[in-house]
């Protein structure tokens, strides 16, 4: 007769975080408006958003302005604080960036093309068209990854001919939170564009 002893060691139960970003807060009616005199954009966003300029480290002609929820921005400091570990993902923020043009995008159907042909998602039927953003020719369109991600672009060529900007926001999975798609689209409806 044999015996068989089992160790019970102590129970480590798993620790919630103590950051949510799960409650968005809603955009304030007030705006306030941005600008970057170096781009020449200036548009509106809601006065409880906050903003934060990056420079692309690897292409210093590449400026992002980044318009974040208070939720997120309260989440990123909490999750700072506590250590915790990849983080930056959990937050959907609506960025306003201004790309070098390619040489072979001449017009904002170039730009469509160009999408198409690189293989980095699949443009949303019947979520693409075309409009107008600061009085010029813009592109709108969606684009659904297999990892799964899905964002939303607005896109046109700036005045000066040497840059593209770009207004996006998305997230993971197959859906992006409508209030990320409310100030986007309040940032293209107020965006002026001075050179």
């Amino acid at each position: 007769m044999s015996t068989c002893l089992f160790w019970a060691g102590p129970v480590q139960s798993q620790r919630s975080s103590p950051c949510s970003n799960q409650n968005q807060e809603r955009p304030s009616s007030n705006r306030r408006e941005v600008v970057n005199r170096e781009s020449g954009l200036r548009f509106q966003i809601p006065a409880n958003y906050h903003t934060e300029l990056r420079r692309d480290s690897g292409n210093s002609r590449k400026l992002s302005i980044v318009v974040r929820n208070p939720a997120d921005v309260a989440f990123m400091e909490c999750a700072e604080r506590e250590r915790m570990r990849g983080y930056g993902h959990q937050v959907s923020d609506v960025i306003v960036s201004l790309e070098p043009r390619p040489s072979n995008v001449r017009n904002v159907r170039d730009i469509v093309r160009e999408v198409a042909q690189s293989g980095g998602g699949q443009i949303v039927s019947g979520e693409s068209g075309f409009t107008t953003i600061a009085g010029r020719e813009a592109v709108v369109y969606t684009v659904q990854t297999v990892y799964p991600e899905r964002h939303r672009y607005a896109r046109l060529i700036h005045p000066n001919g040497r840059y593209i900007v770009n207004i996006s926001t998305g997230d993971y999975g197959e859906r992006i939170d409508p209030i990320d798609l409310q100030v986007m689209n309040l940032i293209m409806s107020s965006m002026a564009i001075e050179f």
